[in-house]
């Protein structure tokens, strides 16, 4: 009895200096929205521009601490398609989606992980949703936004010009 607890000690022991994975609290905080001047501003809309002159979404991971071993990152956009309606399982009729997947692998070393995610030419405004894993656990997962700025203008400067005939 003695010898199976000196052994079950001995194999504790030997299994406590082994490289173990990172602790459950891996990821600090996990944010989507707009890079501007080095900090993400969180937004729920996000208005279609193509210029990454003028503008930049992505989402930003800030681990607990620096990363020990390397970490898997997956993304997924779900989002409106441009192209003909389509029914969905219950007989619905409304625009198909498009999926847009990712992948990359955040560095030992790290202790945060950007991501830039460009709009491209064709792609529609509505509501998207963005959701990022890191090792397998959903650290993003909402809704926004996407929407014409000119267009918002606009509606914005006709409401105004009718409350002003008013």
């Amino acid at each position: 009895m003695n010898r199976a607890l000196v052994v079950l000690s001995l194999i504790g022991l030997l299994a406590s200096g082994c490289a173990r994975p990172e602790p459950a609290g891996l990821v600090a905080s996990a944010r989507f929205g707009v890079f501007f001047g080095g900090q993400i501003q969180q937004r729920k809309e996000i208005p279609l521009i193509l210029d990454r002159a003028k503008q930049t979404q992505g989402f930003r991971i800030e681990f607990s601490q620096p990363l020990s071993t390397p970490v898997e990152v997956h993304w997924e956009i779900d989002m409106p398609g441009a192209g003909r309606r389509v029914r969905d399982i219950h007989g619905r009729i409304g625009k198909g989606r498009v999926t847009k997947l990712g992948q990359d692998t955040a560095r030992a070393g790290l202790s945060r992980f950007d991501e830039e995610l460009p709009f491209a030419p064709g792609d529609s405004i509505g509501t998207w949703n963005i959701r990022v894993t890191v090792e397998d656990a959903v650290v993003i997962d909402r809704p926004f936004l996407v929407y014409d700025a000119a267009a918002r203008r606009r509606a914005e400067r006709e409401q105004a010009s009718a409350d002003d005939n008013d």
